[in-house]
């Protein structure tokens, strides 16, 4: 095996951005918009890690102001509370001589988006995120020879494009689920809402002017309508080529009966592919571009010698 999946060093974002526990959540809503992250550690001031918030923390949180009435205040003044209230508390990490195997095991067993990577003395050092792993499966052309259909969502949860963005939260929060296929009453699929698409507008929504009726704007109106699909057919390789190309955390199955709405997600890739085929065959996936860049670092310096 090579030595790259046994020290994960090489992988992980050397991510520098995080927050304390004293930030507000609105705050930290506005620095992961900003920076397109779905994960933030949150700090102490010695650097050692208290927890890590999740853009799935902040839909928690703000559908418990909106259920009700509620004005445009109070769901501004539920944002502006420190972020220790909605944080993760003693999060699972990875250290950076953990290799590649340990990494899928904690991301399946425990059902994580992201692992902070810890010292030996509780610094963080970075992250690694479902995505990295994506991404390392999408390196490659070669096919796993596991259809999409072997680990594909098939009992997802949708919204009515006519609803509103609170309805969408509440069901966001309540299920448990990133993204919400934005289907018709005929079944068709018009986009995907997620979680980061919520976010995106609860940050202009409760910004400078506030305006709480900004969360009864329909669905529709904040939904990704550009979806990216895939059939069920399809290689799992496929799918992580799809996500890496495009940067997009989930992809529709094309081609079912009109009455049926399926996904395959990041999760899916790493979480169920583990599950049914094996935390081996998942390392085993991502061993030859590994093997590959090895090679080529190899190559490049016996040519600077």
């Amino acid at each position: 095996m090579p030595e790259k999946t046994s020290d994960i060093w090489w992988l992980f974002s050397r991510q520098t951005v995080s927050i304390t526990t004293k930030e507000s959540i609105l705050n930290a809503a506005v620095l992961m918009k900003n920076r397109n992250f779905r994960h933030l550690p949150i700090l102490a001031d010695s650097g050692k890690i208290l927890g890590i918030l999740s853009v799935q923390d902040i839909i928690d949180s703000l559908n418990l102001t909106l259920q009700g009435s509620t004005s445009a205040d109070d769901v501004r003044k539920s944002l502006e509370i420190p972020v220790e209230r909605i944080m993760t508390g003693q999060p699972i990490a990875v250290e950076p001589g953990d290799g590649l195997k340990e990494v899928i095991k904690k991301f399946s067993f425990y059902n994580v988006g992201a692992l902070p990577v810890v010292s030996i003395t509780g610094v963080v050092e970075g992250i690694i995120t479902l995505r990295d792993l994506v991404n390392l499966m999408g390196m490659s052309s070669s096919p796993l020879n596991v259809p999409v259909s072997e680990i594909m969502s098939s009992n997802v949860t949708t919204v009515d494009p006519g609803s509103s963005l609170t309805e969408a939260v509440q069901l966001m929060s309540e299920r448990r689920v990133r993204r919400l296929p934005v289907v018709t009453k005929q079944n068709v699929l018009m986009g995907v809402l997620t979680n980061k698409d919520v976010l995106r507008h609860t940050v202009r929504i409760v910004g400078p002017s506030p305006n709480a009726s900004g969360f009864d704007r329909r669905v529709s109106e904040s939904m990704t309508a550009d979806v990216i699909t895939i059939t069920m057919e399809d290689d799992v390789r496929v799918a992580a080529n799809l996500m890496t190309m495009f940067g997009v955390g989930g992809l529709a199955i094309a081609g079912l009966p009109a009455d049926k709405i399926a996904l395959v997600t990041e999760r899916d890739l790493i979480r169920s592919l583990s599950s049914k085929r094996g935390v081996d065959f998942l390392v085993n996936s991502m061993q030859y571009e590994l093997e590959a860049e090895d090679a080529m670092a190899r190559v490049r310096a016996h040519s600077t010698r």
